[in-house]
């Protein structure tokens, strides 16, 4: 692959398909679509999520010609574009690379396609008893290489994504995935904010300010009274006793945040660092109160995070294209 060559990196979610144009050095382009998994399961069929990549694609030759299409995410889920079977945790950057799958899609672009394999971790006998201990990762397997490189991450790191779902990526120090646990604690909060009695007692996400005293109240709260009470007192705080929306939303980031305790038992058990990224409020708020525990914690800049999932793809597709180098016969 020439050192300049553009490269199309598709991230693709859940409710969002994005691609960014790679030069070698630098983001030159991107746009999204509003269109990911939900739309293929709601449809019985990938074609909004192919017209949306038809689309960026062609509006991405403006640019230039990319010389490949490198997919990660949910895309590369049954409910995606082409599926492609997780690997097994412990499983190396290399290990992943040599997992990509090449496949032409000509009906959406004449340039070669990659899918980056997700992560699964599973104990030996899957029953109700070990499920707990099972996990599964579309796309933050990818983000994690990146974040190693572009944040300079040594030793055993608990990488927390915060997102729709939230999750704790356990990585070595040889930058191995270990293994993961997820919460749909992002889906939670858009569905309490927007779809129960409280929407009337939060304000928009857009606008918060988090209040660091009330978050740290809502997760002791559910903590001592359990999740189903502890939401309800937003109402019982905004209508009795007039806090302000900002303060029992704040309440509600941390009501919700109790769920994500036990994602840090690895860190915990392993004497990892612990680094959070993502989108949304979570991050901020939930590393200020690490801190205030005496648990010491970075947080990613979201420049940084958004960057990571093109790195890590572009990273593993060099080495894909290098064991495919090293496995041709000589001439």
């Amino acid at each position: 692959m020439a050192e300049n060559s553009l490269i199309a990196v598709v991230d693709s979610g859940t409710t969002r398909t994005r691609l960014r144009l790679w030069d070698g050095q630098q983001v030159v382009w991107n746009d999204s679509r509003a269109v990911g998994a939900r739309d293929s399961a709601a449809d019985g069929n990938n074609h909004k999520l192919k017209a949306a990549l038809a689309h960026l694609l062609t509006k991405a030759q403006a640019i230039g010609t990319p010389q490949a299409v490198v997919c990660s995410g949910m895309i590369t889920s049954n409910l995606g574009l082409l599926e492609v079977p997780h690997l097994l945790a412990p499983c190396s950057p290399q290990d992943t690379a040599r997992g990509i799958v090449h496949h032409d899609f000509p009906e959406i672009a004449a340039i070669p396609f990659y899918f980056i394999p997700g992560i699964k971790t599973q104990p030996q006998a899957l029953t109700l008893a070990t499920l707990e201990q099972a996990d599964l990762l579309r796309g933050e397997e990818t983000e994690a290489l990146g974040l190693r490189e572009l944040s300079q991450l040594s030793g055993p790191t608990l990488l927390l994504h915060y997102g729709s779902h939230h999750k704790a990526i356990w990585v070595d120090a040889q930058g191995y995935v270990v293994g993961s646990q997820t919460s749909i604690t992002g889906e939670l909060l858009a569905a309490l904010m927007g779809h129960t009695v409280l929407k009337g007692s939060v304000e928009p996400l857009e606008t918060l300010e988090p209040d660091l005293e009330f978050f740290q109240a809502g997760l002791e709260a559910a903590r001592q009274h359990g999740l189903g009470r502890a939401a309800f007192l937003v109402r019982v705080g905004e209508h009795l006793a007039g806090y302000s929306k900002t303060q029992m939303t704040s309440y509600l980031l941390g009501v919700l945040s109790s769920l994500d305790l036990l994602l840090l038992l690895p860190a915990q058990t392993q004497q990892a660092a612990i680094v959070l990224y993502g989108s949304g409020h979570f991050p901020a708020v939930m590393k200020a109160w690490l801190v205030q525990q005496g648990i010491a914690a970075s947080l990613i800049d979201p420049q940084t995070a958004e960057l990571s999932a093109v790195v890590g793809a572009v990273r593993l597709l060099e080495r894909y294209i290098a064991v495919l180098c090293s496995d041709e016969p000589s001439q």
